[in-house]
């Protein structure tokens, strides 16, 4: 009886390497730090890297999982020019004149609130708000109510409504602006509160609540 002759083997496919399952790569490059120049040197190494670090899915999860936006820089305020000084290293340093804003100079306007992306400005005198989006370069130029005899202080919220929205592209969302005025009688500060919304284009009806004056200061945010 002969004796059956052994078929060859086969050989094995080569085993795949790890970075070529987008599923993983995606969840490594979810991993990187927050900062600008992580996801933009992985958009450079290659067309999948690129086609990930850049796919709006896959940014809202980023934005999700670190959940604090990173900080790119401050404005100030000088001679009708707001300015912008770039806290980042070289060679990612974001130019000061790319985020640049002109007001009328020969009125006194403040720098109160850089907020979920958007700067707010106020003048008293004026009676006007400045709601301004340095990414977009939109800028909306508001009026409180009537009933503002001064604006002490104010600030701007991102008034997203949805579902695990974190911060970090409100140019988008609808957002809000709360402005304070106060007013003294006496012992007692009377503190008003108006809150305007982007998304009716209307002010709230006015809040106010009474104060001992003894130690109030209400100037800044």
């Amino acid at each position: 009886m002969g004796r059956r002759r052994r078929q060859p083997s086969s050989p094995s496919p080569a085993a795949e390497h790890p970075l070529e399952d987008d599923d993983l790569l995606r969840e490594i490059i979810l991993r990187l730090p927050p900062q600008p120049p992580y996801l933009l040197r992985a958009s450079l190494v290659g067309k999948r890297w690129r086609q990930i670090a850049t796919d709006p899915k896959f940014l809202r999860r980023f934005r999700v999982h670190h959940r604090k936006p990173p900080l790119l820089g401050d404005f100030s305020y000088e001679d009708g020019r707001l300015s912008f000084r770039s806290t980042l290293d070289l060679p990612y340093r974001i130019p000061p004149d790319h985020f640049s804003l002109q007001v009328n100079g020969r009125v006194p306007w403040r720098l109160v609130d850089c907020r979920h992306g958007r700067v707010l400005l106020i003048n008293s005198e004026m009676r006007q708000v400045i709601v301004w989006d340095p990414l977009t370069g939109d800028r909306s130029l508001l009026s409180p109510p009537p009933a503002f005899d001064d604006m002490h202080t104010a600030a701007v919220l991102c008034a997203a409504g949805e579902q695990g929205h974190a911060h970090g592209a409100c140019h988008s969302s609808p957002f809000k602006v709360v402005v304070v005025d106060i007013c003294e009688h006496g012992d007692e500060t009377v503190v008003f509160v108006s809150v305007y919304s982007s998304e009716t284009g209307v002010w709230s009806d006015l809040l106010s609540t009474t104060l001992a004056s003894m130690g109030i200061a209400v100037d800044r945010r």
